[in-house]
């Protein structure tokens, strides 16, 4: 049972560090949606920004004949957008992944192309900032959220009573994946 447990744990540590870099054919996806695509991503491009710069973007352009973007911050950094849902390369891993199953014969491939390559925010970078008062009780945090995974859309405050909801929650999770394995043994 625990052998079967620590197994349960490091497939979940294998997928929370993975991060896919999947491409596709281009022409394999409806106009429209690459269109679609490409307008989530240019309307990403300035929350991602806000995360690293302030103001607008220098370059946020996206073709969607190529699924080819550019997103350069006002600093002149480029965010990582692949760790960010709704941007152009989490539908390219997400279409890469079902493109991977449809392609399957069993179920133990399908499970490994979506396993195996996760899409989205793995371990996205905190840009929170926190000052602490010259008491030690009294401490500010402020967030701007941008679409990560699983996590709010636009940029808003979080509290941390929302952090600590997900940390709850997560673990409702593995505990109910955990009894379900137990419950199968």
């Amino acid at each position: 049972m625990l052998s079967n447990l620590l197994l349960v744990l490091a497939s979940s540590a294998a997928l929370v560090s993975s991060q896919s870099t999947e491409t596709i054919d281009p022409n394999s996806v409806d106009i429209n949606t690459r269109r679609y695509w490409c307008n989530a991503q240019i309307s990403a491009c300035p929350l991602l920004c806000l995360q690293i710069a302030s103001g607008t973007p220098e370059s946020n352009n996206c073709t969607a004949e190529t699924l080819s973007y550019s997103c350069v911050c006002s600093n002149g950094v480029t965010p990582n957008a692949s760790e960010y849902s709704q941007t152009l390369p989490y539908f390219i891993c997400t279409e890469a992944n079902n493109q991977c199953v449809n392609a399957c014969t069993t179920s133990a491939c399908q499970s490994d192309c979506r396993t195996a390559h996760p899409c989205g925010a793995q371990n996205p970078s905190r840009v929170n900032v926190t000052t602490t008062a010259s008491s030690s009780v009294a401490a500010t945090s402020t967030s701007a959220s941008v679409i990560q995974t699983g996590g709010a859309t636009g940029a808003a405050p979080r509290g941390h009573s929302v952090e600590m909801g997900q940390v709850y929650g997560m673990c409702v999770l593995v505990g109910g994946i955990v009894a379900g394995f137990a419950a199968l043994l």
